[in-house]
């Protein structure tokens, strides 16, 4: 795997990680709130859903720096599969912040784009350069 692939893994892995404790422990919070375009009266709706989907984050970053670290340790089997597997699920399930997005679910239209690029572009471009 090339440097430009794992940098880019690894900064996928990251935004996945540094979200986790936002969904999961920190949504009471103003910030964690305007940062994720969750309305305060939104907040114990949510909760439910925050908590596993931040803990699913949580884990697919890890996957992620898992399958780095095993093709640095010459186990390239494992490791381009954790990769182009956490990576995948990162590109083809990111992108539903947008949809709901679309369907009138965040405070304004466009308020998912940040959040659905900083989760799907590094995926996206990790498998890109994974070739090269």
């Amino acid at each position: 795997m090339n440097a430009v692939s794992q940098i880019f893994a690894v900064l996928a892995a990251v935004v996945y990680i540094a979200v986790f404790p936002l969904e999961s422990f920190l949504m009471h919070r103003p910030w964690a709130q305007k940062f994720l375009s969750t309305p305060p009266r939104n907040v114990p709706a949510v909760m439910m859903w925050a908590i596993p989907t931040g803990f699913r984050n949580l884990v697919i970053g890890l996957g992620v720096l898992a399958g780095v670290a095993a093709v640095n340790m010459g186990y390239l089997v494992v490791g381009y599969t954790l990769v182009v597997y956490c990576c995948l699920n990162m590109v083809l399930t990111a992108p539903a912040m947008f949809l709901a997005d679309m369907l009138g679910h965040y405070p304004k239209k466009g308020d998912s784009i940040p959040g659905t690029l900083g989760a799907t572009v590094p995926a996206l471009l990790a498998l890109v350069t994974l070739p090269f």
